[in-house]
């Protein structure tokens, strides 16, 4: 703020936080992550509990195999942690709004929400785990692997049997 000669109440009409202010700057990064979504909206009933991942789900892990040198670095810095966590928060809002659309007249055992940021947190550390360490899945196969898993879980919390 003393560089910019802002005074901290213009700075606090602008942003809530510190870290607020960063991710602004850092939004490009989480849009890249983004791409063609991990979770595309809307996912009909169908499509998550497939036996094939989602077309869409495949090309953003095409995307970020291209996209990692260039993001490897931003992850791996101090800030990586709180990108990371910005990311995780936006793929289980989008889980939970295609949950949610497809389910809604299911019963389930476990809370939606809970549900749904499990998943994106197990997917984010799959992918992060898989570029990290240069993983030899090709991105369909990690994609259709970690569908599988996803399916697995969201048949077991609306209680579904005999899905083809």
């Amino acid at each position: 703020m003393e560089r910019t000669n802002v005074g901290r109440t213009t700075f606090y009409l602008h942003y809530n936080s510190k870290d607020e202010l960063f991710m602004s700057c850092h939004e490009a990064i989480v849009r890249e992550f983004h791409v063609g979504s991990l979770y595309p909206h809307p996912l009909s009933r169908d499509a998550l509990v497939s036996a094939e991942a989602p077309p869409g789900t495949i090309a953003a892990y095409q995307h970020l195999k291209v996209a990692w040198e260039r993001l490897a670095p931003i992850f791996q810095g101090k800030d990586g942690a709180l990108i990371l966590r910005r990311i995780r928060d936006g793929n289980a809002e989008a889980l939970e709004a295609n949950l949610r659309a497809a389910f809604m007249e299911v019963n389930n055992t476990l809370p939606i929400n809970v549900l749904a940021n499990y998943l994106a947190g197990a997917q984010i550390a799959l992918v992060y785990w898989w570029l990290e360490k240069r993983q030899p899945l090709t991105p369909e196969n990690l994609a259709q692997t970690f569908h599988r898993l996803q399916r697995a879980a969201i048949c077991e919390a609306f209680e579904l049997r005999n899905v083809e």
